[in-house]
């Protein structure tokens, strides 16, 4: 296992401990469901204030699961 695969393995576990859902910009779940709370009725908007998923964009699925959950609540 090289240097960068092992900071990657850290990173994915340090991840799921916190509740992280975007791991490259560090995007906790609780901050997306907050923005959600907070307004943010679209992607683009949760997307804008948290800046999940705009990294690599693998977390979109993710946060647009989080944030129909967060509506169904409203």
């Amino acid at each position: 296992m090289d240097k960068y695969e092992a900071y990657n393995n850290i990173k994915r576990e340090q991840a799921i401990k916190d509740g992280v859902i975007c791991v490259c910009k560090q995007v906790t779940e609780r901050k997306i469901r907050k923005a959600v709370k907070g307004g943010a009725k679209r992607f683009i908007s949760v997307k804008r204030e948290t800046e999940a998923a705009s990294g690599c964009g693998l977390c979109r699925p993710l946060v647009e699961d989080i944030m129909n959950d967060e509506l169904k609540k409203a």
